[in-house]
């Protein structure tokens, strides 16, 4: 089947690792409806939450920055108008099961995102197959190289050089394929900053990739949480996917509520900029002394207040990294013990 440029379900996916979160939707013969929004960048996260709360299958990012930075190959399907579809505008598509109760899903969501961003909102639907969405993407999936860190579709074949570190990955129906300027940005610090055996812990792990990657590069035990089932499995399965299972375990937790009390030597986490707030004020319990917090997803007009927030909570902020938009901070415990 070929599709048309711009209209293709899932051209998104592998560059911003696009399913945040997804359910069971493996079965035959389903009519989905896609639903799409343009929103400021800032609030592409939180309009993503609001799908996923009202029963979305998956939510695909449509960020038109890194879609305009990548090279595309003509084939059966990508034609060779697919670049000049991509506008630019970030936009959020979330895919819901055509029922009975789909109008009355569309007019909750776009109230509440119409509260949450303070503007008119249009949103667009279209009908499509499940078959179209649920495999479509993993043609654009390619090995994506960060540093020595060369991150590998299960599917795909890939011969390293003998300085890269290969990540085996099928992020499945969790969020992180490696693609998106956040985790690139935690990728590229933990090269910096693991260069001895640490005690890692990565909060709202998604697919694993960032435990994965510490584990990689050196590190000497890492525990990896997430709130959600589908990523604990996702991980979980990547974890055995790379041989990791004796240096990484995979816990379900809602951020630290679930871990014990032990202490780390970094803590990395790749969430949007209000979760992060949150953790803030507790992390300094899970850090040693001089311990690293490395936190991602913090659009640029949220860095001031999450710096603040930092300081006010004992961290000393060591460097901030940038990538398009986004920014990710490395900051040092300086709370007594």
């Amino acid at each position: 089947m070929k599709f048309k440029a711009g209209k293709l379900i899932l051209e998104a996916n592998l560059f911003h690792c696009a399913f945040i979160n997804q359910k069971e939707l493996w079965m035959a013969e389903i009519v989905w409806c896609e639903l799409k929004v343009v929103v400021p960048a800032e609030y592409a996260d939180l309009v993503a939450e609001l799908f996923l709360e009202e029963g979305a299958g998956g939510v695909v990012h449509e960020d038109p920055a890194i879609l305009a930075s990548k090279e595309f190959d003509v084939d059966e399907l990508v034609d060779e108008t697919f670049k000049d579809t991509i506008g630019s505008e970030y936009a959020i598509k979330a895919y819901f099961p055509v029922d009975d109760t789909l109008g009355t899903k569309v007019t909750l969501l776009k109230e509440k995102i119409q509260e949450l961003v303070q503007e008119e909102v249009t949103l667009e639907l279209k009908q499509i197959c499940e078959d179209d969405w649920a495999h479509a993407w993993k043609a654009y999936y390619k090995p994506e190289r960060i540093g020595k860190i060369v991150i590998k579709p299960s599917w795909e074949s890939y011969e390293p050089s003998c300085s890269e570190q290969v990540i085996e990955m099928d992020p499945g129906m969790a969020f992180g394929t490696g693609t998106h300027p956040t985790t690139r940005l935690c990728i590229k610090l933990l090269q910096e900053l693991i260069q001895q055996p640490l005690d890692v812990l990565d909060l709202g792990t998604g697919s694993g990739i960032l435990a994965i990657a510490a584990a990689k590069l050196g590190a000497a035990r890492v525990v990896a949480s997430d709130i959600d089932s589908v990523a604990v499995k996702v991980a979980t399965e990547n974890v055995v996917r790379n041989n990791l299972a004796d240096t990484v375990s995979v816990i379900k937790s809602d951020l630290l509520k679930e871990h014990s009390q032990a202490k780390y030597d970094l803590v990395v986490a790749n969430i949007i900029a209000d979760v992060i707030l949150q953790l803030i004020p507790e992390v300094n319990d899970y850090l040693k002394q001089s311990g690293l917090f490395v936190i991602s997803g913090i659009i640029e007009g949220r860095l001031d207040e999450i710096e603040l927030s930092l300081k006010q909570n004992g961290f000393q902020i060591q460097q901030v990294k940038e990538e398009a938009e986004w920014r990710a901070i490395v900051a040092v415990n300086c709370s007594p013990v």
